[in-house]
């Protein structure tokens, strides 16, 4: 072979490897683009903390929360001490303090009361889900609010149970289902009955402070057939509150995060959407 075929075949060996090293370089700069794509939607998707009521723990949420992880989003439950509501507050708003970026605070029945507080004058969170659920202004306490209305189906005579002591009480096991959850099967009823977390009296009396309602965007769901909070009461605070309002018909109390979950999470989803920087 003469020296100028070797020098060609030179020549074309280095444009291939040339090409080649393009091509490795063009391949892994889209492979890292694609791996980037979902860290940055990641970053832009706001944490869903779901905020329990009285008488409940975060296992609450666990239907909702694991529908919301399914669609992508990181969701936090933390565990309310239910002994005051200064003590609720503060541990809602240590949660915030441990997660970045942006959140979307979403509560039931007393944690209403409670995420109404805890979001006061931050800019981390950017928007309110309520869900049969307390949303009070200055000064007003549930007891306050629920006056004029139909009082909770719980406070009848003896459907309450001291547990372990007073001021702690729970809902008596033989009323549960018809106090909170008509709507579900007996068996998860009792289910939930039966894992009841004990609950201060004094949370009932005590005055809120300023609600953050007044400066984010909220939405509620009103739980139609609802025996703790009166229908009535949840449509005033919702139309109080400029909340963009959904109805489950059915519900009772605990059913916005049972049968109409899917609703409920798609109502959080909402608010994500809507609320995205």
């Amino acid at each position: 072979m003469n020296t100028a075929v070797i020098a060609a075949n030179r020549v074309a060996v280095r444009q291939i490897l040339v090409a080649a090293m393009a091509a490795i370089i063009a391949v892994s700069g889209l492979a890292a683009t694609a791996l980037a794509k979902p860290a940055l939607a990641a970053a832009d998707t706001p944490t869903i903390v779901l905020v329990h009521g009285a008488f409940a723990s975060p296992s609450a949420w666990d239907k909702v929360a694991t529908a919301l992880g399914k669609d992508g989003y990181e969701t936090m439950t933390p565990a309310l001490a239910l002994g005051s509501i200064d003590g609720d507050v503060a541990i809602v708003r240590a949660a915030l303090d441990s997660i970045a970026g942006e959140k979307i605070l979403v509560a039931h029945s007393y944690g209403g009361f409670v995420i109404s507080n805890a979001a006061a004058g931050r800019t981390d969170v950017v928007g309110l889900v309520f869900t049969a659920a307390y949303v009070p202004d200055k000064d007003e306490s549930i007891a306050s609010l629920n006056e004029g209305f139909a009082p909770p189906a719980f406070l009848a005579p003896g459907h309450l149970a001291f547990a372990p002591a007073f001021p702690y009480v729970i809902i008596d096991p033989r009323f549960f289902g018809d106090d909170f959850a008509q709507d579900l099967n007996p068996k998860l009823a009792a289910e939930m009955a039966a894992s009841q977390h004990p609950t201060s009296l004094g949370i009932f009396g005590s005055p809120s402070g300023t609600g953050a309602w007044h400066d984010l965007p909220s939405w509620y769901a009103v739980s139609a057939a609802d025996r703790v909070i009166d229908p009535e009461l949840q449509r005033f605070m919702a139309e109080r509150a400029g909340s963009t309002v959904v109805q489950f018909d059915d519900a009772s109390h605990a059913g916005g995060f049972t049968h109409y979950a899917t609703r409920l999470v798609k109502l959080i989803e909402q608010a994500a959407v809507v609320t995205a920087s």
